[in-house]
């Protein structure tokens, strides 16, 4: 299923909202049993997560579960949670790597006992601690479990990043570019190939301000982002889809290194610009984003 362009967060107690969320298309859900479900009903929100999970893999969607931070009780949510068709566990407020390594084993375990196949369910590290932020290598390297560290681009609203960091978010957002690039990049350096970002801090009903926030995570280079309203979901797939123009170009491209090769040449003149072999992986990358996107 990876990448995931767009997650939709749901409250994991509100067990009809799952049906709400399908009906615009997200690539994934994320069943929150953390900040947006109240006490009283946590308990409730870990009996929905198996229908919910069956709910999503019978559409096809990527079933995510955020739990709390890690405590005594994360064996339990864990458990709750694991059934086949759970593709990870998002964890909050990470800040070491051995939380990492306990989390890994944790999921391992409830795997066995669930009889769900051996590492098919991943992890994707929120390390909305200072100490996490630094370290965000090193949390991605702690487990082949992590597909990727899950970060922020927010805007003028701060969240827990800004608090941990220090920071004071604004509508232009230049204090997040640091962070913003070191979390993809301590992902990628890691192996986990799918850092996603959260969207958030601008009004839920300001789709401009949503679109240029998903538009600014995709060109930090997040595999994708998590959103907080089912009307942000278009947006993001519709930035993450590939236009025409690229789709255009990319293909020419090819066809025209392809013909370059048959000369005998390991590069070519396409469009006023030269274009060696450095430039096909990424060819190759936005064609399939398209095809997938036609599937």
């Amino acid at each position: 299923m990876w990448p995931i362009r767009s997650a939709l967060f749901v409250p994991a107690h509100r067990r009809d909202w799952v049906g709400k969320a399908l009906r615009v298309g997200p690539h994934g859900v994320i069943l929150d049993i953390e900040d947006s479900v109240p006490p009283q009903f946590k308990p409730q929100a870990m009996d929905n997560l198996k229908s919910e999970i069956a709910e999503l893999k019978a559409a096809g969607v990527a079933a995510f579960v955020r739990i709390q931070p890690l405590y005594d009780g994360t064996p339990a949510e864990i458990e709750a949670a694991m059934t086949d068709g759970l593709t990870a566990i998002v964890p909050p407020k990470v800040a070491t790597p051995d939380e990492v390594r306990r989390l890994h084993d944790l999921i391992s375990y409830a795997e066995g006992k669930a009889g769900v196949e051996h590492g098919s369910v991943g992890l994707l590290v929120l390390p909305e601690t200072a100490l996490g932020m630094y370290d965000a290598y090193n949390l991605a390297k702690a487990s082949p479990r992590v597909r990727g560290i899950h970060g922020a681009v927010s805007g003028p609203v701060s969240g827990d990043f800004a608090r941990a960091f220090g920071f004071r978010a604004t509508t232009g957002g230049e204090e997040q570019h640091y962070l913003a690039s070191k979390l993809v990049l301590d992902s990628r350096a890691a192996g986990a190939m799918y850092p996603m970002a959260g969207i958030f801090g601008t009004h839920q009903d300001d789709h401009k301000a949503v679109e240029a926030l998903i538009r600014k995570a995709r060109d930090f280079g997040y595999s994708g982002v998590a959103v907080m309203h089912p009307t942000h979901v278009p947006i993001a797939n519709a930035v993450y889809r590939p236009t025409s123009e690229e789709v255009d170009y990319f293909t020419g491209l090819i066809a025209a290194f392809e013909d370059a090769e048959k000369k005998g040449l390991g590069a070519v003149a396409y469009r006023g610009a030269m274009v060696d072999y450095a430039m096909l992986p990424l060819a190759r990358e936005v064609l399939a984003e398209a095809a997938r996107n036609r599937g």
